[in-house]
């Protein structure tokens, strides 16, 4: 018992002198309603908020705004903002996007990079075969010994066309014999792509699978990637299943543009008038970059052989005729100028777990992670029939407080890996059970390391602990102040009317406003209905009944404009022209108005008295909070900020 106390005495200590020492390091240089404000954190406030102005605001000011704002988070504390699920849950998700790039690890993401750099550089000319994927892993192993025994006919000197036609499950394989054409990175699925460009020139690789199949490549020549071309198109479509006097107008609609664009016609503006590619023709015909594979080949061609400013003449693809105009070309650039494109390309491959995983393997071996092999070795033992891993397994385990695994360590409990997990897998094959099993231990192991490394991010690194205290904050700040000021001055109907009733000076206009209603009919005869239903309506109701009755022939708008802000109301009110329809409501007349030489009630200028109103709710709040919650500062830390 003695040995106890000493030793959580010097615990104490020893967490004393943590404190003073951090201190030290990192002073405080505020208390906010007795929360510390250390120097680091008002520094990274203080320099982002400079950043983001055009010139440095000076530090009174920024300490006094700081303060206010720490305030209002202290408020949000009080009202218990923080603890609610939906506060915890939201800050949980963004911590743990905001820690993914802390987890990879940058020399194997380097490498990544650079390989896919490479790889833009040139294209590869491949031919494939494909067998469909199997239902069970049992039909996969048969898919995959097939594509062996195919791949050796093809090394013992069969063509491999001949092949291709003969096996491939892809349905163009009888056209083109298995040819893929040059593959370039990032158009085909990635562990297709890898294979192309791993598989040295005139070899096969082994089979590999992708989503849409199992598959064996050949690869037959290495060309200089072309670079990307930027082009815009006009196009005439074919429909479907288009016959040849079809074809024959969507081509002489064509000859008729070409003819307009030979004669120095705007591109883009006819584009906008007659392209019938629903995606581009807004943009006057504009497509993104594209490099090789990306476009039908009839397409790809024509774009990439046309010069600079030079106009295709019409040409067809499968979906109609098209012309092209290429405005511009470039090859691939430096790795630095490259290399924002290639980060996505990687975000977006199968690959960029490779540095995530490559990190949290570091980590486990730093953090000492340590399986419980003996458990494992039990757990295994019983999985002996396609029935193992069911629920009466997971009954038995699933409240085990048997040590599965310890991380820096913490003993984590079978439990964790178990509960859920298996019910969600449903039956399966033996060796499946058992990997499984081993997946489940890894995945809680993996989990495990991503939680604890996510903490130490937080005592460990400064940068990342502000950006996750400024985020924090922010989420109560919004959340605060949507309740003390914003949600509040726009749902405060007695409070707006008395701000308004008090401040009616303040509201003025430059010249006089209609108010009232705006009724456009379908015609003459709608109107003389309109205005005798109009006649036998009670005003509470009249507006909800009219477009009720008169729903397809009469639109009713509720009106405050002046003139020359509405062409209608100007020549019923203010005297100008009657004006010309535009759409099936031909006849309109106001109803129920009068002219305002000023707002007479709040909804005539409710959005300025709303912000108004706003205003004066936050400075009563802010004058309550400093009363409320006090603030000190140490005038000494503060004169060593940076």
């Amino acid at each position: 018992m003695k040995n106890t106390k000493l030793l959580v005495g010097i615990l104490a200590v020893a967490g004393t002198l943590s404190v003073f020492a951090a201190s030290k390091k990192d002073p405080v240089l505020m208390t906010v309603a007795g929360k510390p404000v250390t120097l680091s954190e008002f520094e990274y406030m203080y320099h982002k908020n400079n950043q983001q102005q055009a010139a440095q605001q000076p530090l009174d000011k920024y300490l006094k705004m700081f303060t206010t704002y720490k305030l209002k988070v202290a408020d949000a504390e009080a009202a218990g903002i923080d603890t609610t699920a939906a506060f915890k849950r939201e800050f949980e998700g963004y911590r743990s996007e905001l820690a993914m790039p802390y987890l990879h690890d940058s020399a194997a993401e380097e490498a990544a990079m650079r390989e896919i750099y490479e790889r833009l550089k040139y294209n590869v000319r491949a031919s494939h075969i494909m067998l469909p994927l199997g239902r069970d892993i049992k039909e996969n192993n048969a898919r995959k010994a097939r594509l062996d025994s195919i791949r050796a006919c093809a090394l013992n000197g069969e063509s491999f066309d001949s092949l291709a036609v003969k096996f491939s499950a892809d349905r163009s394989a009888v056209r083109n014999h298995g040819d893929m054409g040059f593959v370039s990175v990032g158009v085909f699925p990635y562990e297709f792509e890898d294979a192309c460009y791993s598989t040295p020139e005139g070899e096969i690789s082994e089979p590999f699978r992708t989503n849409y199949g199992w598959h064996i490549v050949k690869t037959f020549e290495r060309r200089p990637d072309a670079g990307e071309v930027l082009v815009e198109h006009i196009l005439k479509l074919y429909p479907r299943n288009a016959t040849e006097e079809q074809k024959a107008q969507a081509k002489h609609a064509m000859d008729s543009i070409y003819e307009l664009v030979k004669n120095d016609a705007d591109f883009e503006a006819l584009a906008i008038k007659e392209s019938q590619d629903p995606g581009t023709a807004r943009n006057g015909g504009k497509l993104p970059w594209f490099g090789r594979g990306r476009m039908v080949p009839e397409f790809e061609k024509v774009s990439y052989e046309l010069q600079n400013g030079e106009i295709s003449e019409p040409f067809e693809t499968a979906y109609g005729v098209h012309i092209v105009k290429k405005l511009d070309s470039r090859q691939v650039g430096s790795y630095e100028e490259e290399k924002n494109h290639v980060k996505a390309i990687l975000n977006d491959s199968p690959k960029a777990s490779v540095a995530l995983m490559s990190g949290i393997d570091k980590l486990k071996k730093q953090y000492r992670l340590m399986r419980n092999v003996e458990l494992m070795n039990k757990l295994k033992a019983e999985v002996t029939t396609p029935d193992s891993l069911n629920d009466a397994f997971v009954d038995k385990y699933k409240n085990s407080n048997e040590t599965l695994f310890e991380l820096n360590g913490k003993a984590y409990p079978l439990s964790l890996a178990i509960k859920e997990n298996l019910k969600q897998r449903g039956r399966m094959a033996d060796e499946v059970a058992y990997s499984t099993l081993e997946g489940l231990a890894t995945q809680a192991e993996t989990n495990a390391v991503i939680e604890l490394e996510k903490q130490m991010l937080e005592e460990n690194d400064p940068d990342f602990k502000n950006l996750m205290n400024e985020y924090r904050d922010g989420m109560l700040l919004f959340e605060i102040s949507n309740r003390k000021v914003w949600d509040k001055a726009a749902t405060d109907t007695a409070g707006l009317r008395a701000y308004f009733e008090a401040n009616r000076a303040k509201y003025k206009w430059d010249s006089p406003k209609y108010k009232g209603y705006l009724i456009q009919t379908t015609g003459d005869s709608v109107t003389r209905l309109v205005k005798e239903r109009i006649s036998q309506l009670e005003p509470d109701s009249m507006v909800m009944k009219l477009r009720k009755e008169f729903s397809k022939d009469m639109r009713i708008t509720k009106v405050l404009v002046a003139k020359g802000e509405n062409p209608r109301v100007d020549s019923e009110v203010f005297g100008a022209e009657k004006v010309k329809p535009t759409d099936k409501y031909t006849d309109y007349f106001v109803y129920g108005g009068k002219l305002l030489a000023k707002p007479e009630e709040v909804s005539d200028v409710r959005g300025p008295v709303v912000s108004d109103y706003q205003n004066q709710l936050e400075t009563e709040w802010v004058e309550w909070l400093r009363k409320e919650y006090p603030v000190e500062v140490d005038e000494k830390v503060l004169k060593s900020v940076k």
